[in-house]
């Protein structure tokens, strides 16, 4: 397998393994930062729905015009999010803004990462793309281990969200790395 295949695989990887540090463990989080209750945690999860929508929406948008700087920018929102959850979600209204951007900037990462796997893959579309869905469940395990092992270690639940920043971090790293060995050849989208 070419690097520029394994290395748009890996990003995937880190940027699903960044989403799910923190959705695995959204309940407890939020208990434990926002004292939130049953109902208010299934009303978060209906907003993280809807940045979910949103997110996929302006990834696939944006992707259109560019890839990496679609994940550049969705990966550092990302980042800054979940870093800032641990002091916004102190209360319901802090918690429920920052569950919208935070579902957004996870979701708006997944149509470019698709298209990086495909743009490098391009000879084989159907099995690259049923690779990244299985780097996408990869990056899934992993980053529900990461979280947990966040949690075993006693750092408590507001360092789970930090810890996800932690992996966006790395996937934000590789895509500039990556950015760095192949430029991006801009692709015009009819209308």
């Amino acid at each position: 397998m070419r690097p520029q295949v394994l290395s748009a695989l890996l990003t995937t990887v880190l940027g699903a393994g960044a989403m799910f540090t923190l959705y695995t463990y959204i309940s407890p989080v939020l208990q434990s930062i926002t004292h939130a209750t049953p109902v208010f945690v299934t009303a978060m999860l209906v907003l993280i729905g809807v940045g979910f929508s949103i997110g996929n929406y302006l990834g696939g948008k944006l992707a259109d015009r560019s890839v990496n700087g679609t994940l550049k920018g969705f990966l550092l929102l990302l980042m800054v999010i979940m870093l800032a959850i641990p002091f916004l979600a102190r209360n319901e209204f802090g918690a429920a803004i920052s569950m919208v951007v935070w579902g957004a900037a996870t979701f708006a990462v997944v149509p470019p990462l698709q298209m990086r796997v495909m743009r490098v893959a391009s000879e084989a579309p159907g099995l690259s793309s049923s690779v990244n869905i299985g780097a996408f469940n990869l990056g899934n395990a992993l980053g529900a281990a990461a979280g947990g092992a966040v949690i075993s270690a006693g750092l408590g639940y507001s360092f789970v969200p930090v810890m996800g920043a932690i992996v966006a971090g790395l996937a934000l790293l590789l895509v500039f790395m990556s950015a760095r060995k192949q430029p991006e050849t801009v692709c015009v989208a009819n209308s």
